[in-house]
């Protein structure tokens, strides 16, 4: 079966106030943008900077959402200062550019046909020189899905605590059962290393296995060592 053509990915980071979340994520169906990772945060602004901004207070919730380009694109163009005054919810969105992510959940968010890539495999695109691997994985296997990266080339990893609040939307796509409880594994990578980690992950720990892991990377603009 020949591989279907798939446009470009981005993803949708929505910053709000702490119970916010689930309203941005109820509006953002309209535009069909409906598989999202959701956590806690805490802002670190002035009391008087948060009056600035609109927040009434310094909790936050972090909202992930993946979706195509045009999608993503249609959706800002329409989170304009009326629809936004008109929902109510202080905070920010922006959008970046995806760089890889698992082929089987980029087919399922374009809403192709359904298409079974071969174990291991990814979908690349030409990046900057280091990249940010975000990877969601079922609770407790973590530790796991770190060895494989190390054995792939990666140094180190941070874990992020959160929910995938599309689970029920996305399942039909993805054919596969999701547990909601998420860690999302978060790894600095040059470009080199960041196929290999990204193939190696997918191959042991991918969607059909118990860590139903799903990966993307993110282009990274600069880094800078803080000793």
């Amino acid at each position: 079966m020949a591989q279907q053509t798939i446009g470009p990915m981005q993803l949708v980071v929505t910053i709000v106030e702490r119970g916010k979340g689930r309203r941005m994520m109820e509006h953002y169906k309209k535009y069909k943008v409906i598989d999202h990772i959701q956590a806690a945060g805490r802002g670190t602004a002035s009391s008087h900077l948060l009056d600035t901004l609109g927040f009434g207070t310094s909790e936050r919730d972090v909202i992930l959402s993946r979706a195509p380009r045009d999608t993503a694109r249609q959706l800002m163009y329409h989170l304009k200062d009326d629809e936004r005054s008109k929902l109510g919810v202080p905070g920010i969105a922006f959008t970046i550019d995806i760089t890889a992510m698992t082929a089987r959940l980029a087919v399922a968010l374009s809403r192709l046909e359904q298409m079974e890539p071969e174990r291991g495999e990814m979908m690349m695109e030409a990046g900057s020189s280091h990249n940010l691997i975000l990877v969601s994985v079922n609770q407790g296997y973590t530790d796991e899905v770190m060895d494989t990266a190390r054995g792939a080339g990666a140094r180190g990893g941070t874990i992020i605590r959160a929910r995938w609040a599309g689970a029920e939307a996305m399942e039909p796509f993805l054919n596969i059962t999701i547990q909601s409880e998420k860690e999302i594994v978060a790894i600095v990578a040059n470009h080199k290393e960041r196929a290999a980690v990204m193939e190696a992950i997918h191959a042991a720990h991918g969607p059909d296995s118990k860590a139903q892991a799903t990966i993307i990377s993110l282009p990274i603009d600069h880094t800078s060592r803080l000793d």
